[in-house]
């Protein structure tokens, strides 16, 4: 190993709830791990204004603060936190190697992959501004705040028919706003969302900005002969751009789905022996903070027995550096 490189039992990319879980769980296992993140707390997470429904929440709090607390928690275990940005990596051998910014190396003898999934940068105007302030992507974590209110879901696949079936049992009324000349999903999902009175069906509406003052008050949209018209809304949930995983760094060393979306096992295990994904990086059916933790806890127990060599993970938890 060259003088540059430095040496851990679990090297973790990525700062959000998958990545400081993954670290809580593995330096309480006794294992040396490090952290390797552009920021102290990042992710979907880290820009949260307010979440609701992480597990020992009493009040909605920003999700940085959440994050923030897991963070401290894993380096209370004994974890280490290296504020770089990671930016290739070396699968090929034993020890894994993965270069960070300004050309240093790190090794390890196992590496988690944390980075989570964003929406790509295209924005709608007004989106950054009000970010926060009416402007959502998540009603599991959002739908509450809107409890009697009026909101606009804006995207035509089964992804936005789902949030505004589950938004029409929140809020006072939901439109359905769907690029598309015509509303086109599975039979089923089509006829429940037909059906639900709280539901309205705008079709061929194209969003140009989203406007307000201090919150949200609505969106303009242009219809598909040009005209534009404002809907007034207390909440836009915006489900356009889908997620796009944040595995550029890793130049295809990873087997992944055809959304660039890690493929993994049930433990989180890659095509790369050592090598594991947790959170909203890896191929799975559901994307949330708490599941994200789960998978973070998942991979530092799969990291731990392939460095020790057990058959089953360890049922011990560990205990947190004294």
């Amino acid at each position: 190993m060259s003088a540059e490189e430095a040496m851990y039992d679990v090297l973790i990319v990525g700062g959000g709830p998958a990545g400081c879980t993954a670290a809580l769980y593995a330096a309480r296992g006794g294992l040396r791990t490090a952290i390797l993140s552009p920021a102290e707390l990042s992710g979907m997470m880290a820009k949260a204004p307010i979440v609701g429904n992480f597990p020992a929440q009493v009040e909605p709090l920003p999700g940085k603060e959440i994050l923030a607390l897991i963070r401290q928690q894993a380096l209370n275990a004994g974890a280490e936190h290296l504020i770089e940005p990671a930016l290739a990596v070396d699968f090929t051998d034993e020890e894994k190697r993965l270069v960070y910014g300004g050309g240093g190396v790190h090794a390890a003898l196992t590496v988690i992959i944390a980075t989570g999934a964003m929406a790509p940068q295209e924005k709608v105007a007004g989106e950054d501004k009000f970010q926060g302030l009416g402007v959502c992507y998540c009603t599991a974590c959002d739908g509450p705040l809107y409890a009697g209110r009026d909101v606009l879901v804006v995207g035509g696949d089964e992804q936005a028919a789902e949030e505004a079936l589950a938004l029409a049992g929140i809020a006072k009324s939901v439109v359905l706003i769907v690029p598309q000349a015509e509303l086109e999903l599975e039979a089923e999902m089509q006829k429940a969302v037909e059906a639900n009175d709280a539901i309205r069906v705008a079709c061929g509406l194209s969003i140009l900005e989203i406007i307000g003052d201090q919150f949200v008050q609505g969106a303009t949209f242009r219809d598909r002969h040009g005209a534009q018209q404002h809907i007034p809304a207390d909440g836009v949930f915006l489900y356009l751009r889908g997620t796009a995983p944040a595995t550029d760094f890793l130049e295809g060393a990873l087997e992944t789905d055809d959304q660039g979306f890690i493929v993994t096992d049930e433990l989180c295990q890659t095509s790369v022996s050592g090598v594991f994904a947790a959170g909203d990086v890896r191929k799975k059916q559901v994307s949330q903070m708490v599941v994200a933790a789960a998978d973070g806890a998942t991979a530092a127990l799969a990291a731990e027995r392939f460095i020790r060599k057990r058959i089953t993970v360890s049922r011990d938890r560990g205990r947190a550096k004294e």
